[in-house]
C-alpha cells in the first residue's frame, strides 16, 4: 500500500499542471520578443542529408517551412543536397514548390542528388555541383515492405509520367530534359564537370563558400502565377534553419525500422495483455498502435488528435480514481507525443521559434510526468512485494481492529502500519486487539488476541 494520499496525489497533479502553464506562456513571451528583432538580409539554408536526406512527407513539410519563411522574409533559399532518394508523391510536391517560388532557390549537390533527389533539384533556379558530386540514377523502384526487397518499374505508364513530371521541371529552367529523361530510363548518372556540361547543373563549386561567391552578381527570373521579374543575386551570408522536433520526430517513427519496432509492441503487446487479462496495460499498446500508423499514409493530424484525446483521458482516469500509475504512464506518453506532433497551422500568429518552445516544453514535462508516475508505479510494487512477504511471514502477531468483523463479513485492521481487509470467525469490535493467525491471498484470519498476551502499541 502506498503511504500518500489522493488528496497530495491531486496536489503534486495541479502543482506541475500549473508549472506548465506558466513556463509555457513565459517561453512564448521570450521567443516572440527574440523573433521579431531578427533582421531579413541573410539567405536561408537548409539541408536534405541524414534524417531529412529521404525525399518523404517530414522532408516536404521542412522544404515548405523553410521555404514559408524565406519568402516571408523576401531573402534566397539555399538547399544543400545529400540524399538517396525517396517516395514520389513527396518528390512531386518538394518540385512543385521550388517550381513556384517567390524567391530565389538555389541548390548545392556537395556530395550526390540520386533517384527522387535529382528530380527535385530541377525546378531550383541554380543548381551547384561539387567536383566529385554526382546527380541522376532515378528509374522509379517498389519496395517490399515486409521483406526490404526493391524491383525496379519497368512500366510504361508510370515511366511515362515521371518522365513528363521530370522533363517539364528541366524545360522550365531552361535545362537539358533529355538528360534529365535518361536519368530516369537508362538510370544516367553525371558527375560534376559532366553535369554542367550536360547541362543539368549550372556550376561547379568547391565548397559552400564558393557555391555562394559565384552566385554574387548572377541575375535569376522568378516566375510564379502571372508574375515575372528578374532578381540579382546578393547573398552576404546565411543562417540555417533546422528541422524541427516535430519533423524530427516524425521521421524518426516513420523510419522502416522504428515503425516496425512500433507495430510489434502493438500487435504482440495487445495480444498478451487480452491472454493475460492485463488490460489496463492496453491503452499503452493502442498509443504504439497509433504511432505505428504514421509510418502508412494515416494522416498525422489525425493521430495527433487522438492521441491527445486518449492521453487526456488516461490522465483523467489516474487523477480521478488514482491507481498504480499505469494509465498515468500510458497518458502522459500519448499526450506528449500528441503535442509534439501537434498540427500548427502556417498562418498562426504564433512564431515558429515559439511553437518549437511548446514541443520542446510539452517533451521535458512529459518527460518529468512519466517519471513520477514511474515512481508511483515502483512504490506500488515494491509496497506489493513487501506485503507479500509480510503475509508469507505472520505467525501469532498483533493488529488493531479498525471495522466490526463478523463471521462472513470481512473488514480491516492495522497491522505493521498498514490497513489490510480480515475475516474471523467471530465477532471483533472496532478497537479490540486481535491475532493474526493465517492468511487468505491478501486477506488475514485473525482472532481477539488472547489475555496471555501483551497488549498492542
Amino acid at each position: 500500500m502506498i503511504k500518500v494520499s489522493k488528496l497530495n496525489y491531486k496536489h503534486i497533479f495541479s502543482i506541475v499542471i500549473l508549472a506548465i502553464f506558466l513556463l509555457t506562456f513565459s517561453q512564448i513571451q521570450a521567443d516572440v520578443q527574440c523573433q521579431n528583432s531578427e533582421g531579413n538580409a541573410i539567405a536561408i539554408l537548409i539541408r536534405l542529408e541524414g534524417s531529412m536526406g529521404t525525399i518523404d512527407i517530414p522532408t516536404e513539410i521542412y522544404v515548405r517551412d523553410a521555404l514559408s519563411l524565406a519568402e516571408q522574409r523576401g531573402v534566397p533559399l539555399i538547399v544543400l543536397v545529400n540524399s538517396y532518394g525517396g517516395y514520389m508523391d513527396s518528390m512531386i510536391n518538394i518540385a512543385n514548390m521550388f517550381l513556384n517560388s517567390k524567391v530565389p532557390v538555389l541548390g548545392y549537390i556537395y556530395d550526390k542528388a540520386l533517384s527522387a533527389a535529382s528530380i527535385i533539384v530541377q525546378p531550383m533556379h541554380v543548381i551547384g555541383i561539387s567536383p566529385y558530386g554526382v546527380i541522376g540514377a532515378s528509374q522509379p523502384i517498389t519496395i517490399n515492405p515486409v521483406t526490404g526487397q526493391y524491383e525496379f518499374i519497368n512500366e510504361s505508364k508510370i515511366i511515362n509520367s515521371v518522365v513528363a513530371m521530370a522533363t517539364r521541371y528541366a524545360e522550365a529552367r531552361g535545362r537539358n530534359s533529355t538528360a534529365v529523361q535518361l536519368f530516369i530510363t537508362k538510370n544516367l548518372v553525371l558527375k560534376g564537370e559532366e553535369a554542367v556540361k550536360e547541362g543539368v547543373a549550372d556550376l561547379v563549386a568547391v565548397d559552400l563558400n564558393d557555391f555562394i561567391n559565384k552566385l554574387n552578381g548572377r541575375t535569376i527570373t522568378i516566375r510564379y502565377e502571372n508574375t515575372v521579374k528578374n532578381v540579382t543575386l546578393h547573398i552576404g551570408g546565411y543562417e540555417e534553419y533546422s528541422p524541427s522536433l516535430y519533423i524530427q520526430i516524425y521521421s524518426y517513427l516513420r523510419d522502416s525500422t522504428i515503425n516496425s519496432i512500433l507495430w510489434f509492441l502493438g500487435f504482440f503487446g495487445t495480444f498478451i495483455a487480452l491472454l493475460s487479462g492485463r488490460i489496463d496495460i492496453l491503452p499503452l499498446t493502442i498509443v504504439f498502435l497509433l504511432l505505428a500508423l504514421l509510418g502508412g499514409s494515416v494522416n498525422i493530424n489525425t493521430i495527433s488528435i487522438l492521441l491527445i484525446a486518449l492521453g487526456s483521458l488516461l490522465i483523467a482516469i489516474e487523477f480521478i480514481y488514482p491507481g498504480h500509475g499505469i494509465l498515468g504512464i500510458g497518458g502522459i506518453i500519448a499526450l506528449t507525443f500528441g503535442i509534439l506532433l501537434m498540427p500548427i497551422s502556417p498562418a498562426t500568429q504564433i512564431t515558429p521559434t515559439a511553437i518549437e518552445s511548446l514541443r520542446n516544453l510539452a517533451l521535458v514535462l512529459g518527460g518529468g510526468l512519466a517519471t513520477i508516475f514511474s515512481l508511483v508505479l515502483y512504490k506500488a510494487l515494491e509496497s506489493g512485494r513487501k506485503r507479500k512477504s509480510a503475509v508469507q511471514t505472520i505467525s501469532n502477531r498483533l493488529g488493531k481492529a479498525v471495522e466490526r468483523i463478523e463471521p462472513g463479513k470481512r473488514g480491516r485492521v492495522l497491522y505493521e502500519g498498514e490497513y489490510w481487509f480480515a475475516e474471523s470467525d467471530e465477532v471483533i469490535e472496532p478497537g479490540d486487539d486481535v491475532e493474526v493467525v493465517d492468511r487468505k491471498g491478501f486477506t488475514l484470519i485473525v482472532k481477539k488476541k488472547s489475555s496471555k498476551n501483551s497488549s498492542f502499541k
